[in-house]
């Protein structure tokens, strides 16, 4: 995508979605680097074109369901602590949001590491892992409101 198109896209998300798209570009509040804010943008694009092209429309996402997903997911990753790796990957697997947004999962979780992002250095850099994550778990979890086709 060249700019122009992906302007386009962030002016869509910024009418339909727009409490995703301000949880990515609050980032720099949090001592987030505009590089990494950059690579969430273009994750939340991809997110946004999967979307409509699996042909659903969804409900704007609200601070509460952010809260809400945000708070399981820190939730998740209380329970899977000390969790041996058949039981974490058991755990993951009963997630309503992974169960049903896998491969949006499996897509964020390789840019992330693509980028470096996964290197947890300091306080910072868990930052994007969870904006990262907790955007798929929006999706997962919010209302379809009809199909686009």
């Amino acid at each position: 995508m060249d700019m122009v198109q992906k302007e386009q896209v962030c002016d869509r998300i910024h009418a339909e979605q727009p409490n995703l798209l301000a949880s990515v570009l609050a980032l720099p509040r949090l001592r987030v680097s505009m590089q990494t804010v950059d690579v969430l943008l273009n994750v939340l694009i991809v997110l946004t074109l999967a979307v409509d092209k699996s042909g659903q429309c969804l409900a704007a996402v609200t601070e509460v369901d952010q809260e809400r997903e945000l708070q399981r997911l820190v939730a998740i990753m209380r329970f899977s602590e000390g969790l041996d790796a058949s039981l974490m990957a058991q755990s993951i697997q009963h997630t309503t949001a992974y169960r049903h947004e896998r491969f949006l999962l499996a897509y964020v979780i390789d840019t992330l590491k693509r980028a470096g992002l996964t290197q947890i250095k300091d306080e910072a850099a868990k930052y994007p892992i969870l904006a990262a994550i907790n955007l798929v778990n929006c999706i997962a979890t919010a209302k379809r409101l009809r199909s686009r086709f």
